[in-house]
C-alpha cells in the first residue's frame, strides 16, 4: 500500500512538473482523490514518512539560505515579527477566554503562539522555487527564526513577562470572564 501511495505520488508530481505546475500541488491533489479504505489504511501509514521529509525540506531550505542574505532582510523581518506576534497573542488571548480560561492561561495561550509559523517557511520555498523574488526565501526565514526564538523565549519566561491581561492600572487584579457556551451537537 505505501509504495503504491508513494509511487502515485512520484507519477503525479512528475505529471505535474511537466506541465509547469508545482509537484506540491500535485500531491495534494493526488491526496483529495484518495479516499475511502484507501486513505484510511494511508493515513496510518504516512505520518513517520510525513516527519522525515518534512524534516529534509526544511534541511534543503536552510542549504539554499545565503547566512549573508538575511543581514539585509533582518529589520523589515523583525518589524513584521514584532506585528505577527502581537497579533498571534491577541487570538490567542481572545481563544482561551472565549473557552472560559483565566487571565493567567490566557497570557499563556498568546504567547505559545508567537513561534507557530513554519509554514511561512514552505510558501516561501514554493515563491522561489518559482522565482517569483529571490529575497523571500531569506526574508521568510529571518522572520520564522525570530519568532522560533522569541516565542521559545517567552514561554520559558512566561511566568516573569508582566501580563496586561492580570492588572489593571491600580494593581488590582481583574476578574476573569468565563463565557458560557452551549455544549456542541
Amino acid at each position: 500500500m505505501l509504495l503504491t501511495v508513494l509511487g502515485l505520488t512520484f507519477l503525479v508530481a512528475g505529471l505535474a512538473d511537466a506541465v509547469q505546475v508545482s509537484a506540491a500541488v500535485g500531491a495534494f491533489l493526488l491526496g483529495l482523490t484518495l479516499s475511502g479504505q484507501v486513505a484510511d489504511d494511508v493515513r496510518g501509514l504516512l505520518p513517520p514518512l510525513r516527519d522525515v521529509f518534512g524534516g529534509l525540506f526544511f534541511v534543503f531550505f536552510g542549504l539554499s539560505i545565503d547566512p549573508r542574505d538575511l543581514i539585509p532582510v533582518l529589520l523589515p523581518a523583525l518589524a513584521l515579527a514584532a506585528i505577527t506576534a502581537v497579533t498571534k497573542i491577541g487570538t490567542g488571548v481572545f481563544a482561551a477566554r472565549r473557552n472560559g480560561i483565566g487571565p493567567k492561561g490566557q497570557w499563556r495561550t498568546g504567547l505559545s503562539m508567537i513561534p507557530r509559523g513554519e509554514f511561512s517557511i514552505v510558501i516561501a520555498g514554493l515563491g522561489v522555487a518559482a522565482g517569483i523574488e529571490p529575497m523571500l526565501g531569506p526574508f521568510s526565514a529571518a522572520y520564522v527564526l525570530i519568532l522560533a526564538v522569541a516565542g521559545s523565549l517567552a514561554m520559558r519566561f512566561a511566568d516573569r513577562i508582566p501580563s496586561p491581561l492580570s492588572v489593571q492600572s491600580g494593581g488590582a487584579p481583574v476578574a476573569s470572564r468565563v463565557v458560557s457556551r452551549p455544549p456542541r451537537q
